[in-house]
């Protein structure tokens, strides 16, 4: 399997847990719950991440770009959450003020 392929999948695990099973438990509709849960799922992800690829020289290949795990493993996962965190704010009837 390929890095990429191995980083999205970490991305995609995390968010689906966050978005379908943690966040409507302890978060429901409040940004400032969800917006700190979800920091710490990013940090986590993005600890996952480094203990794979940290200090290893691998390059990923994002759009047109080569970029280190960091870059990767956070652009991405802003790519999937954006989405999914819109959706889930309108289910949940979330005020963004």
């Amino acid at each position: 399997m390929s890095a990429e392929i191995t980083l999205l999948l970490l991305v995609v695990t995390v968010i689906t847990l966050g978005y379908g099973f943690i966040y409507p438990r302890f978060a429901g509709n409040s940004l400032k719950k969800l917006s700190i849960q979800d920091l710490f799922a990013t940090a986590i992800t993005l600890f996952i991440a480094g203990n794979l690829y940290y200090g290893s020289g691998v390059k990923f290949s994002w759009l047109l770009f080569e970029v280190n795990w960091f870059w990767f493993t956070f652009l991405s996962y802003l790519v999937i959450e954006i989405p999914v965190c819109i959706a889930y704010a309108k289910k949940h009837k979330m005020h963004f003020r």
